[in-house]
């Protein structure tokens, strides 16, 4: 017993001391640790390891916080208020410079998370057996997804020019290397081909804090939205809708609120209920969520919790409110709108005579503490997908069925979308807009899909917008100017 625990002890200090020593993301071994291939020698090890990646997704600047809303306020369904705590200020006001912090460290981290899944990934020393291949398959699984993220955080859409360059694919660990910038198509084929393989290494579910094998496949079929392989596309999201055994609630299930806003956000009651309401993970249940990253009441990022950013309970920021055009899209039957509530005017210091919206979606900081999850692939966004795919095929009844599937469920009384060509396209964008709020999709609709929008700095600001067009150097974030001192193959993006 004494040397299991001093194994997982080992293994444990390997990865703090590998995160704790890094000047850049290839980071050196400290020369009094045990390396980390040396450190994985059971499958006791290798869950500890794993879990050790897991649990880097929950940094502030990945899942935990700035990723998902990076989606909407850098789209148009969120702002930064007038009275702030100075956070995601230049992602609201689309003003980056090489040495931005976010970009810094979702670089930086999302690196790290690559380094901690290549050890599981690369490890030859534990026998093979189902545990052990489920393993290999969700390290495979978060390498693919921040490979995923990264690519499209620092590269252009991959719809836009897939030669252009994306970020280093790193699968192997080299404290001397220094990678050069692949292009953006190689990094999806790299993001395909581990999804692909982590799809057939599991078979195990432990619950949707955990990659599963739909967990990947329903990620695989938002990799290729991104890459407008629409074939695939619909392969992957049918697969996933058909055979995983996951389903959609709807009604009082999924929103059920109750309670009052009241006149300041000190005096509020007010809870989603339902769903978004819920204080853990599922174990067994297959509810909407394919895959979230997880806190508890022990275990999670405190303030820098992605709910206090929204709301001011328990001592949150509040620094976030969702926009009107977003508000105005919810019908009143339709459920969605009890987790973006109108809370009037004058709830906001320094917004008076501006409605505030606010985002419901992590509510629980008064109730439960820092008890919430991160929602990061949802069977919702699935069956969207497969409806743009059948969109693309001009199979638009098949289009209109997968788009009503999430319509219709999140509002009984409305009859359904039934338009035809390019029309259908927008139905689908409308309901991603409504079903994906806050959870950091818009953003990436908006840019895949090369649109142009106006972006709302503030309501009530001298300047209260700024018009963003395809070909805006704030879409891409620059390569952090940490980076390219410490690699001389590294090139920075055009206009930083």
């Amino acid at each position: 017993m004494k040397s299991k625990i001093n194994r997982c002890l080992i293994v444990v200090m390997a990865f703090l001391l590998a995160t704790s020593c890094n000047k850049s993301f290839l980071t050196d071994n400290p020369y009094t640790a045990v390396a980390l291939p040396q450190a994985i020698l059971s499958e006791s090890d290798m869950l500890v390891a794993l879990n050790g990646a897991y649990a880097l997704l929950r940094n502030t600047d990945l899942f935990g916080r700035t990723l998902p809303v990076k989606g909407d306020v850098m789209g148009d369904n969120a702002y930064v208020t007038t009275a702030n705590s100075g956070r995601y200020i230049t992602l609201n006001q689309y003003n980056f410079n090489n040495t931005d912090a976010y970009a810094a460290a979702i670089w930086a981290n999302a690196y790290v998370g690559i380094k901690y899944a290549n050890t599981i990934i690369n490890n030859t020393t534990v026998p093979s057996s189902v545990n052990v291949a489920q393993y290999k398959g969700e390290a495979l699984a978060i390498r693919a997804l921040l490979h995923f993220e990264l690519v499209r955080n620092f590269g252009t859409a991959y719809t836009i020019d897939p030669t252009k360059p994306g970020v280093p694919i790193v699968t192997t660990y080299d404290q001397n290397a220094l990678p050069a910038r692949s292009t953006i198509k190689d990094v999806y084929t790299q993001v395909n081909t581990d999804l692909t393989l982590a799809y057939s290494n599991m078979t195990l579910y432990r619950g949707s804090g955990y990659f599963s094998k739909y967990a990947a496949r329903a990620l695989q079929a938002r990799v290729y939205q991104n890459q407008a392989d629409w074939a695939n596309a619909q392969t992957a999201a049918l697969d996933v809708i058909t055979n995983s055994g996951w389903a959609l609630l709807s009604g009082t299930a999924y929103v059920n609120p109750t309670g009052s806003l009241g006149a300041s956000p000190a005096a509020t009651t007010y809870n989603p209920g339902g769903y978004w309401a819920a204080a853990n993970a599922q174990t067994t249940t297959k509810n909407e969520t394919l895959f979230e990253v997880i806190s508890d009441p022990v275990v999670n990022n405190g303030f820098d919790q992605i709910g206090m950013i929204y709301l001011q309970l328990g001592g949150g920021y509040g620094d976030i409110l969702g926009t009107q055009s977003l508000y105005s899209l919810y019908r009143p039957t339709d459920v969605r709108i009890g987790l973006c509530p109108n809370a009037g005017t004058g709830y906001r210091s320094g917004q008076l005579g501006t409605p505030t919206y606010l985002c419901y979606k992590y509510s629980n900081a008064a109730t439960l503490g820092f008890n919430y999850q991160t929602k990061v692939v949802r069977l919702a966004d699935i069956i969207l997908i497969a409806a743009e795919a059948y969109y693309n095929a001009s199979d638009y009844v098949n289009a209109n069925k997968y788009l009503n599937m999430v319509a219709q469920k999140r509002d009984l009384s409305f009859a359904g979308w039934a338009d035809t060509g390019p029309q259908v396209l927008e139905d689908i964008l409308i309901e991603r807009r409504k079903e994906l709020a806050f959870e950091g999709s818009r953003f990436w609709d908006l840019v895949r899909l090369q649109r142009s929008w106006t972006k709302i700095i503030n309501p009530a600001a001298a300047v209260s917008t700024v018009s963003v067009a395809p070909g805006n150097i704030a879409l891409v974030f620059p390569v952090p100017l940490t980076e390219l001192q410490a690699n001389p193959n590294m090139v920075q993006n055009p206009g930083y």
